[in-house]
């Protein structure tokens, strides 16, 4: 069984520029898979187009993208909403700063669980402390800037929960954190795939990251896939020069000048 299928993916600006380039992948349910490459590479792009969600301007030309079977791309996606949910990088910019969390959290339940305002915010507290947070009840009467990124990060991540999805997108969900916060953030989303049978789509320039995460991993050049495989055949014996590249790149930054 196949959760997500992305078939022969084409993204362009009209005019101007191929943004993705015949990209196709599969995530199973359960699994974590990476999406790698540089900045440019084309990796928010594909998670925004799996979304729906691509900017002003940019479209999808050609491909389908499929979910449980289902055509998302053929079919309105407000009636497939619930089955997605991204995390993104800089989780201050996600979250409203006038709100407290705890509200924030308990809207996406009301709106994705239809329960009561009451309901709502007890169901809320509930997945704050599934994220690990510490004192949910405390924290959820705070607003973003009260808390460090790390506790913003599971903010975000009990938001994308509250969504019940089968399907979740992050977008490098570690890279504004410190490596000990980093470590944690990563470990729970393992956890609650593990615990949810949520599927996972890993976009990141870390692979130390997909090392320890990720069951296969997927590279990205220039919009198009230039290798797939099991995570570790892959970062232990790579066939394309791309991705020898970004391996002798990571062994660089650990060594240091």
């Amino acid at each position: 069984m196949t959760r997500l299928a992305v078939e022969n993916l084409r993204v362009e600006v009209p005019g101007r520029a191929t943004i993705l380039d015949d990209v196709s992948f599969d995530i199973a349910p359960g699994e974590i898979v990476g999406l790698v490459g540089e900045s440019g590479s084309g990796k928010s792009m594909t998670s925004l187009a799996v979304m729906g969600i691509l900017p002003r301007g940019v479209v999808q030309t050609a491909g389908r993208i499929l979910v449980d079977g289902t055509d998302v791309t053929s079919v309105a996606r407000r009636s497939v909403a619930h089955r997605f949910a991204m995390i993104f990088q800089n989780p201050r910019d996600s979250l409203n700063p006038l709100m407290r969390v705890g509200d924030q959290v308990a809207r996406m339940v009301s709106l994705h669980q239809g329960k009561e305002r009451r309901a709502a915010r007890a169901a809320a507290v509930d997945l704050l402390e599934q994220v690990r947070i510490v004192e949910p009840a405390q924290a959820a009467r705070k607003y973003p800037h009260q808390l460090s990124g790390g506790m913003c990060q599971r903010v975000m991540i009990a938001m994308a929960l509250a969504c019940r999805p089968q399907l979740l997108l992050a977008d490098e969900p570690t890279t504004a954190l410190d490596v000990t916060v980093q470590a944690q953030i990563l470990d729970l989303v393992v956890a609650l795939t593990e615990e949810i049978q949520c599927s996972v789509l890993l976009v990141t320039h870390d692979l130390g990251v997909v090392a320890e995460t990720c069951d296969r991993v997927n590279v990205l050049n220039q919009g198009r896939l230039v290798e797939t495989g099991e995570t570790h055949d892959v970062l232990s014996n790579p066939t394309h020069e791309y991705t020898r590249y970004l391996l002798d790149s990571a062994r660089e930054l650990e060594v240091g000048p």
